[in-house]
């Protein structure tokens, strides 16, 4: 059946480039089965290489990998007394989480997805103390790292003065001071760590960027790629038309064969081009036609350039690739 192959010694050059940049210290993003890899054997790996920091998005993830890092940060669960530390995303967050759990304020500094406002922060650090909680972190995230502008540029600032605000309040209310990370993927290569304990990288860990072509991408290698098996071979002749409503038709005698991926894998059912060649026909389920007859040919090489074809991002190609598909090593 198809199959995932993962570069190991890709994800081991793109954590190299990414210490270099972080100065060593950041936290590895695994939600989302790290963004399609697979979250055990990325996990796995990264602990190897002696990262220590995993973002996930699920308690559950947690679980999965909390024999591989000293320190796991959970996006969007309810808070538990454990071992974890959970993102508290608005102060109703801070109500329902029991004391002793370990928590980390989220501020929004200009996203407006998600984060307590900067001028709620004095309420924050009152119900932190009043409910007996462990505030260990306090982190935002920048909305335009990936874009040609300025954004990046006063929404740092922003974050720079919720930074002051915090020092603050953890001497006001007699609170250990904790740690501070904003940057992701895209910040961190334009504009490095900015004092911030670490950076939380994702996209770049598995070889990517979304920066415009006027800048400069950093020598990342591509992790992942998808594979097809042939199912079958047949012979066309000229005008003999393939798959669901015969959208394509042999403009000569031809050799096709029969590949087992399709979007029930995750492959978009749009597609008209692969790493492997030309689709010949509509995406089905769970197969794709493309000429000739080799036992085997690429799907995915490098999930920017379908995203490209599909007028989306790597990671929307990432994501949908399902779960069940084998990862290899």
């Amino acid at each position: 059946m198809a199959y995932i192959r993962l570069d190991m010694e890709a994800l081991a050059s793109n954590v190299e480039v990414v210490r270099d940049r972080s100065e060593g210290e950041f936290a590895a993003v695994l939600k989302d089965n790290a963004y399609g890899h697979g979250l055990r054997p990325i996990a796995q790996e990264l602990s190897r290489l002696g990262v220590g920091r995993a973002v996930v998005r699920k308690r559950w993830e947690g679980e999965e990998i909390a024999d591989l890092f000293d320190y796991i940060l959970i996006l969007s669960d309810l808070p538990q007394r454990d071992r974890f530390h959970y993102a508290i995303n608005d102060l109703s967050g801070l109500s329902k989480a029991p004391s002793g759990a370990r928590i980390e304020l989220k501020v929004d500094t200009g996203m407006h997805r998600n984060g307590i406002e900067p001028h709620q922060l004095e309420e924050a650090f009152r119900m932190v103390k009043e409910r007996g909680l462990l505030l260990t972190g306090v982190f935002t995230h920048y909305r335009s790292g990936d874009e040609l502008s300025s954004e990046l540029f006063w929404q740092r600032e922003r974050w720079r003065r919720v930074k002051e605000e915090v020092r603050s309040l953890s001497s006001r209310y007699s609170l250990p001071l904790p740690h501070f990370h904003a940057p992701n993927s895209a910040a961190l290569f334009r504009a490095g760590r900015d004092r911030d304990e670490f950076a939380r990288v994702g996209i770049a860990l598995y070889g990517y960027i979304e920066y415009p072509p006027l800048f400069d991408l950093p020598p990342l290698r591509p992790v992942l790629s998808l594979w097809g098996r042939r199912i079958s071979t047949r012979r066309l002749k000229r005008g003999e038309r393939v798959g669901y409503g015969g959208l394509f038709e042999a403009p000569r005698d031809m050799v096709v064969s029969t590949y087992d991926v399709g979007y029930g894998d995750g492959i978009f059912r749009a597609l008209t081009e692969c790493a492997g060649g030309r689709i010949l026909g509509r995406v089905s389920m769970d197969s794709i036609v493309l000429e000739g007859e080799a036992e085997e040919l690429p799907i995915i090489e490098d999930a920017r350039e379908m995203a490209h074809r599909l007028g989306t991002i790597s990671y929307e190609v990432l994501v949908k690739l399902s779960p069940f598909i084998d990862r290899l090593r």
